[in-house]
């Protein structure tokens, strides 16, 4: 991951999310009137030096995403939650220039080089990554870092899409190829109707889309949809219980967002496993819908999960 933040703004304690939220609803987006040329992201990097997990958050959040509640480390996506206030506050920057609601959430790869136990003190940075266009709008990322002391222990990048019409001729995005699974591991969720709040009150991510029908409907959606973030921490936690050895040492998990998970549904995670050799150890895996009426199964996620 490379970064090409040159702004530094050294916080003196996380930001409210509450705040941000009523900020985020109340920004207007300056996207509309704007020459092609002028469309970039602010090099703004957001630092805080001396986070440190609350237990009782932490509790809350592995319990939901069903992590072995006896484990001395954190649920990798939970720093996720935690850096979810530098995004928003990124997005609020007066140099941002798309509207927050209604971004797509399309792709996560999060890379953790150890274990992080849930009585370190961190270091959490984030800024923006890159910015193209894309078929349907702009694609841009949020990069996220977190250190212990002097080591980098985290990092992420979360890929959104602003959709919009443009006249620009742009190549068609490749998307993630689906490998073949034969006999895969498969485990069926029943997603109840109201996960979308309560991984919101444990992440801070109230995006309408997610807490309720009726709140989805104002957006275009005939149903309000899980979390992205929900659902790959469903199957990190999954895969932990699969093969616990990828977990202690450094890996890399991709994921790629691609139809909605509609609330309440029923969807099953499949597994892929490979088998280890000296390079590398690695996991493939998917979540699809429910098969109705013959019709092919919706694909939700595709992932896979590797040593590095």
């Amino acid at each position: 991951m490379e970064y090409s933040c040159t702004d530094i703004t050294r916080l003196t304690t996380i930001p409210d999310i509450r705040m941000l939220l009523i900020k985020a609803a109340l920004k207007r987006s300056s996207y509309h009137g704007l020459e092609f040329s002028e469309i970039t992201l602010p090099s703004n990097k957001l630092y805080f030096d001396g986070f440190t997990i609350d237990p009782d958050v932490r509790k809350t959040f592995h319990k939901l995403v069903c992590w072995d509640p006896m484990s001395e480390f954190v649920h990798p996506c939970y720093l996720h939650s935690l850096a979810f206030s530098l995004h928003i506050k990124l997005l609020l920057l007066p140099e941002f220039v798309f509207p927050l609601l209604g971004l797509v959430h399309v792709s996560n790869q999060i890379r953790q080089l150890r274990p992080i136990k849930k009585t370190e003190r961190l270091i959490v940075s984030s800024c923006f990554g890159e910015l193209e266009l894309h078929p349907k709008g702009w694609l841009f990322s949020i990069e996220v870092e977190f250190h212990s002391g002097p080591e980098l222990v985290w990092q992420s990048t979360s890929t959104n899409l602003f959709r919009t019409k443009h006249d620009c001729d742009v190549s068609p995005i490749a998307k993630s190829t689906l490998p073949s699974f034969t006999h895969p591991l498969n485990t069926t969720w029943d997603l109840s109707s109201s996960l979308g709040r309560q991984y919101a009150t444990v992440s801070g991510d109230f995006n309408p889309i997610h807490l309720t029908k009726w709140l989805a409907k104002l957006f275009g959606f005939k149903q309000h949809i899980i979390h992205g973030m929900l659902i790959k921490s469903y199957c990190i936690s999954s895969l932990q219980k699969i093969n616990p050895s990828l977990f202690l040492n450094a890996f890399e998990v991709n994921t790629s967002f691609r139809q909605p998970v509609y609330l309440p549904s029923e969807v099953t995670l499949s597994v892929q496993l490979y088998e280890y050799d000296s390079s590398h150890d690695e996991q493939h895996f998917k979540v699809v819908g429910k098969q109705v009426n013959l019709q092919q199964q919706p694909l939700h996620i595709i992932g896979s999960i590797i040593s590095i």
